[in-house]
């Protein structure tokens, strides 16, 4: 009987071992994968952008001149301003700067403004949180919206962070038409936040029925 304790004692060890080893594996995957992003954006500036901005420039001054060539500047402004906000939600440099709580509301007023969302934002994160939980909840809050924008029809949405004994929450809760969540497959963004949250030891919950609206809940052990 001792050593069935022992052996079974000796293999849960070594599992543990394992899964260590492939949440560190995962950690620096997400890693690589922030920093190709970062390395994209800055391609997108410095390069498209430059052209685009160059090009403006030059249609701006022509588009006096004719009708024609003035739509084309109003079409060349708007593909620069898709590319600059292209960059900035690929590599947000304002969570690097000035941390979680400013890059969310940014994330907020960037993408619900120009929809028929009302939001609210209610953010409380300790001034230590480490930068790759940071990145976390930032890639899974910009999920989540991209999400509701695309499929809820909502018309409210309140995203939440509270932090309490050790542990970091985010709640993303919108009154849009929900979803059998058993019977819907989930697709390659959910699973790659389900993937990222179960590297860190986070979990994550997304509670929806039909016409319910959907909550999405993220925990973090920090």
């Amino acid at each position: 009987m001792e050593n069935i304790k022992a052996l079974q004692a000796t293999l849960q060890a070594r599992l543990d071992a394992d899964q260590e080893v492939l949440q560190q594996l995962a950690k620096r995957l997400w890693a690589q994968q922030e920093s190709e992003k970062a390395k994209l954006s800055r391609e997108l500036h410095d390069g498209i952008g430059q052209l685009l901005t160059g090009l403006t420039r030059r249609l701006q001054a022509l588009s006096t001149s004719s009708p024609e060539l003035e739509a084309l500047h109003g079409i060349a402004e708007m593909a620069l301003n898709d590319v600059r906000q292209l960059s900035r939600l690929m590599s947000p440099t304002i969570l690097d700067d000035l941390g979680l709580k400013p890059a969310l509301n940014w994330l907020c007023r960037n993408l619900l403004s120009g929809e028929d969302i009302e939001y609210h934002t209610e953010i409380t994160v300790p001034p230590d949180l480490p930068k790759d939980i940071s990145t976390l909840l930032f890639r899974i809050a910009q999920e989540t919206l991209v999400n509701a924008i695309k499929h809820s029809e909502a018309t409210n949405l309140t995203l939440s962070i509270s932090y309490h004994h050790h542990v970091i929450r985010l709640d993303i809760l919108d009154n849009g038409v929900g979803f059998d969540s058993k019977a819907i497959e989930p697709g390659i963004g959910l699973s790659s936040i389900r993937d990222r949250a179960e590297a860190f030891n986070a979990t994550l919950e997304i509670d929806s029925a039909v016409g319910q609206g959907t909550r999405t809940t993220v925990t973090v052990p920090v």
